[in-house]
């Protein structure tokens, strides 16, 4: 999976899979140019000298995400991938969801795929072939009774992978998602043994587990997978209890 020559944005999630994703990326021949609204947690690929993102930006501005792209216009030709990572969870449930929450959860987790993808387009479009992966959850597709605002977001966010990927086919641009679950990023937590239990592959996730995909989804070796909502949970999602083992308590992505 080759991709020498091309220019992939990954935004937000600078630990677990935007780091593995970048990792890959770049492996794989890539330019990779990382945006997120903190300077924390990014380490260079293969490395552990800390850096910061390319570009400080807020990912839910649509005027910060444009003066970005042209910036980032001046240096390369085009874009060739997006990678929406950007999200944020916090847990509450429908009762107790407050306004705040909601704006934040479908801003972070929604809106951004969606500021980003419209302010990259431009740039896109120069590159026939490529593709926008966006990042959704087992969550959006079931629904999670702990974090409803973070469900809603996910769930919009694969409504809106059909839609662009309709849309954009005119430009010879595909558009995916990855709905993950269970997936860990080396910190050990009280729920995992239990989470184990109900995954079939009797394992948490990784975050190479994702960046696999992503890379998959980023190659030409997907060039005709288009509207696609692929799910990485170790099969969690296959079996009747869904993505929760105790009443009114969910998982977390």
């Amino acid at each position: 999976m080759d991709l020498h020559g091309k220019t992939a944005v990954i935004t937000g999630n600078p630990y677990g899979i935007g780091r593995a994703a970048a990792a890959l990326f770049t492996a794989a021949g890539a330019r990779v140019i990382r945006l997120d609204d903190s300077a924390d947690g990014w380490s260079r690929p293969g490395g552990d000298r800390p850096a910061s993102p390319d570009f400080l930006v807020d990912v839910t501005n649509e005027d910060d995400v444009r003066r970005i792209a042209k910036e980032c216009a001046r240096s390369v030709a085009g874009v060739d991938i997006l990678f929406n990572l950007a999200g944020r969870v916090v847990e509450q449930s429908f009762e107790t969801t407050t306004s705040q929450t909601w704006a934040a959860m479908i801003g972070r987790n929604l809106t951004a795929a969606f500021v980003c993808a419209q302010g990259f387009l431009p740039l896109m479009k120069q590159r026939p072939g490529g593709c926008v992966i966006n990042h959704g959850s087992i969550d959006g597709v079931l629904g999670n009774p702990s974090i409803a605002a973070y469900s809603a977001a996910k769930g919009g966010l694969v409504a809106l992978t059909h839609v662009m990927a309709h849309d954009l086919g005119r430009y010879g641009l595909r558009v995916n998602c990855i709905s993950t679950g269970g997936i860990r990023d080396g910190i050990v937590r009280p729920k995992d043994e239990q989470l184990v239990a109900l995954t079939p592959s009797r394992r948490t996730g990784t975050p190479e587990d994702v960046a696999h995909v992503a890379l998959f989804l980023a190659s030409d070796a997907a060039g005709y997978v288009n509207g696609a909502n692929i799910i990485v949970d170790g099969g969690r999602s296959t079996i009747t209890q869904g993505c929760y083992g105790d009443p009114g308590r969910g998982s977390q992505v």
